[in-house]
C-alpha cells in the first residue's frame, strides 16, 4: 500500500523571508511524544506515530527551506518546552 503526505509550511529563513534573522514556525496539538533513550551507547529516538510525523515534518523543512549553515533547533521531550532536551537537529552544508 502507497501512503502520500504532504508537508505545507512557511519558508521563514532568512533567505526566504527577508528577515536579518532565520526563523521557523512549528505547530503542535499536545498529542506528540518523543522521548529519547540510550540503547548500549547508541541513541534512540521513540515517539508515538504523531511525534514520529511532527520529527519529520521538522526534519523536511529544515531540509527544503533556505537556512543558514548552522541553524538548528533543541528539541526538548514531547516538544514540550518545560522537559529535557533529547535532541538538536540542525542544518549543515559542511
Amino acid at each position: 500500500m502507497k501512503k502520500t503526505y504532504l508537508v505545507e509550511f512557511e519558508d521563514l529563513s532568512a533567505a526566504a523571508s527577508g528577515k536579518k534573522h532565520d526563523g521557523i514556525k512549528l505547530n503542535y496539538d499536545g498529542e506528540e511524544q518523543l522521548s529519547r533513550f540510550d540503547v548500549d551507547g547508541v541513541p534512540l529516538i521513540s515517539g508515538n506515530a504523531s511525534g514520529l510525523v511532527k520529527l519529520g515534518e521538522i526534519l523536511i523543512q529544515l531540509g527544503k527551506s533556505e537556512y543558514k549553515d548552522g541553524f538548528h533547533l533543541h528539541i526538548r521531550e514531547d516538544f514540550d518546552a518545560d522537559k529535557e532536551e533529547i535532541l538538536i537537529v540542525g542544518r549543515s552544508e559542511t
